[in-house]
């Protein structure tokens, strides 16, 4: 595992379990890996490298987390539910930043794009993310992309923080 899918992992894992009151477990059962998409936010940012981060929810994770969140019993809104993964990807996206690039950098995090349901998106019509990461949640999972642009990620792995 490369030190920005550690650090990718860790953050996921400390927003998940802090802001989502889940316990996230680094190994996936059937039912995690089976789990179809629920929703995608998409976090574009730009400080001393651009690029974004993208969280695709899958299984019946959406309205645990929002309900999570809001401290309710039940989230059955699209509007909070669609609010949460924002504030998900928001948080994860602050998070991972500052541990690859370092505190003393500055980044402008941009309004999350969120897209509940269907396919997950890239947010991106060519090139690879430099990293990816999965978080299994409960009966789904997170997964986690973290598109660099230029030569960003080599100059973080070369160099990390």
């Amino acid at each position: 595992m490369s030190n920005l899918q550690k650090e990718l992992y860790r953050a996921a894992v400390l927003t998940f379990e802090e802001l989502g009151l889940f316990l996230p477990s680094p190994e996936l059962d059937d039912t995690q890996r089976q789990a179809a998409a629920e929703g995608t936010v998409i976090v574009p940012f730009g400080g001393p490298f651009s690029g974004h981060l993208v969280v695709t929810v899958c299984g019946d994770v959406l309205g645990g987390l929002a309900a999570n969140m809001l401290g309710e019993d039940e989230v059955t809104e699209p509007e909070q539910r669609s609010d949460a993964l924002g504030e998900i990807g928001n948080v994860i996206c602050g998070n991972i930043l500052p541990r690859i690039a370092g505190t003393r950098e500055l980044f402008n995090l941009r309004p999350p794009r969120v897209m509940l349901g269907g396919t997950p998106g890239t947010g991106t019509d060519t090139g690879h993310p430099a990293v990816t990461a999965q978080v299994g949640l409960d009966t789904g999972r997170a997964d986690l992309a973290l598109f660099l642009d230029g030569d960003a990620a080599a100059r973080l792995e070369e160099n990390p923080r």
